[in-house]
């Protein structure tokens, strides 16, 4: 009997021992599985944390907007421009063309820098964007990331290299990217009184230029005489030998009666040999239109790369829209055009008889003169 009990407590310490080796290499293995598992879910954690950059420069995001896309919440990386910390949008960063980066906080961001943002809101304020944004700071480039160097080598339209000089006041050639043609208003008189683009009872079209910016696309400017005080909208379609369009063009301007003003048309690539079909609506002046001729020019100089005009506010309050446009002329040609509005550029304007400067980068235009043009 006491042989069959030692035996039994044997057999029961021996299968104690077996299953606490068996608990134990479970742990270790349910051990080992947990921590890959760790390892796993922070690898996908930081791979869920990158986002991938929707337009990788400045040139193609503005392109896509003035296409008409919506681009509200996209990422983009883009290089800051001049930085205005005192503009009346809050800390106003430029790029591109006319990209206005805005926040209410300062971004700490310099001239030069590479920024990506993701895009909050975005607005078009009389031609420019002004876009509220967050930072990105874990962005990445992806295969599906948009670049000007991705749309200028999918696009059918042939673009050509800016030249440094070389201006003419004939047909295009190869040796120049600058046409500009002097328009005389009794020349082309209205065909049996009608009304055209070029000539009605709202302006005349005095002088024309086309030229190829530094990035390969077109510039189309139309400087009229005003003959009354109106708004105008305008386009420019583009049409290929085949019929298809090539790109649109629109500006809309205020004019004042007996002034100069100007369209100014914007087309991706180089349209220069294209059919071109004007449209034109005038209205009576929008609730947004402020007092005429409510700043004058005093003086402008250039000084290196910038340009700086002092104006001098002739009305008690300036309307918040109100702008200055700029035609610049090397000769008697119209070679470029710039604008602004003074509660950005001129923000000590407020009052009559203030004065205030305006410094405009020009940095890769020659002129040797300026045109000054009010819009209320």
């Amino acid at each position: 009997m006491n042989k069959l009990n030692n035996i039994k407590r044997g057999i029961m310490a021996l299968i104690m021992c077996l299953s606490l080796s068996l608990c134990s290499c479970g742990s270790d293995y349910h051990g080992e599985n947990a921590d890959n598992t760790a390892t796993a879910d922070v690898q996908q954690d930081e791979n869920a944390s990158s986002v991938v950059i929707d337009y990788g420069d400045a040139e193609s995001f503005e392109a896509a907007l003035n296409k008409g896309d919506n681009l509200e919440g996209k990422v983009v990386q883009f290089v800051a421009g001049e930085f205005h910390p005192d503009s009346k949008l809050g800390y106003n960063v430029w790029s591109g063309e006319h990209l206005n980066f805005v926040s209410s906080r300062n971004p700490d961001i310099k001239e030069g820098d590479t920024v990506t943002v993701r895009t909050v809101t975005i607005e078009n304020v009389l031609g420019s964007w002004v876009i509220n944004y967050e930072k990105v700071d874990n962005a990445v480039v992806g295969e599906d990331t948009i670049t000007y160097d991705k749309i200028e080598k999918t696009t059918t339209v042939k673009t050509t290299p800016k030249p440094e000089t070389a201006i003419t006041t004939t047909k295009k050639t190869e040796s120049t990217d600058i046409n500009t043609e002097k328009t005389i208003t009794d020349a082309t008189p209205e065909i049996n009184g009608e009304s055209t683009y070029e000539h009605n009872a709202y302006y005349d079209i005095v002088e024309t230029a086309t030229f190829i910016n530094s990035i390969g696309n077109t510039i189309v400017i139309h400087k009229v005489l005003a003959k009354q005080n109106v708004f105008v909208s305008a386009s420019l379609l583009a049409y290929g030998a085949d019929g298809n369009v090539l790109g649109k063009g629109s500006d809309e301007i205020t004019l004042t009666e007996g002034q100069y003003n100007y369209f100014r048309y914007y087309f991706d690539g180089d349209i220069t040999n294209a059919d071109v079909q004007p449209n034109f609506n005038a209205k009576s002046d929008s609730f947004l239109t402020g007092e005429r001729n409510a700043v004058e020019m005093v003086q402008y100089n250039q000084s290196e790369d910038h340009l700086y005009i002092t104006f001098r506010q002739n009305v008690d309050e300036l309307d918040y829209f109100a702008k200055f446009k700029i035609l610049f002329y090397c000769g008697d040609q119209i070679v470029d055009s710039d604008y602004g509005y003074f509660n950005t550029y001129a923000e000590n304007l407020n009052g009559k008889d203030t004065t205030d400067v305006a410094q405009i980068w020009t940095y890769g235009i020659n002129y040797d003169r300026i045109e000054y043009i009010f819009e209320p």
